[in-house]
């Protein structure tokens, strides 16, 4: 009888890259958290007419910032990664950035007159966008990493 090949090194080979997984996770909450500081930082305010508008134009300049943050770091993931599925990668990688950077980040930067739950509340809120970009962050990076793979 022989032995298969793929069926031998199957049984050798992990499933993921853990290492890897670990760096990118905290890259990618790292550039989420900076995007997200940079575009509140360099926001122009002159156009806001009053306090409502203000906090709702630096709402959406942070969301965008972190949400543009996740995109890159779970595309860049995709890349990154040798070993399993680089979309699922990509996607974990996401997730683990926004529980281990946004959600600090939200709840330490929340006004003083904010509660804990409020706080939490508003991080669900970002959480749907979110998803959204990391989800084509990750499927970009696979694509590219199929189509630099195949030449």
């Amino acid at each position: 009888m022989t032995s298969d090949a793929p069926a031998s090194q199957t049984s050798n080979q992990r499933l993921f890259d853990p290492l890897r997984l670990v760096l990118s996770a905290g890259a990618t909450a790292a550039l989420a958290v900076a995007a997200a500081a940079a575009f509140l930082h360099f926001y122009p305010r002159a156009n806001d007419v009053g306090p409502t508008a203000a906090a709702l134009g630096d709402a959406s300049a942070e969301i965008l910032g972190l949400c543009l943050g996740l995109l890159v770091g779970s595309a860049a993931t995709a890349l990154f990664v040798r070993r399993g599925s680089r979309f699922f990668s990509g996607l974990l990688t996401g997730v683990a950035g926004f529980c281990v950077g946004v959600m600090p980040y939200e709840l330490l930067t929340a006004p003083s007159d904010v509660s804990v739950a409020d706080a939490l509340a508003f991080t669900v809120i970002i959480l749907a966008p979110a998803l959204v970009f990391i989800a084509t962050g990750a499927a970009i990076g696979a694509a590219f990493r199929n189509v630099l793979s195949r030449r």
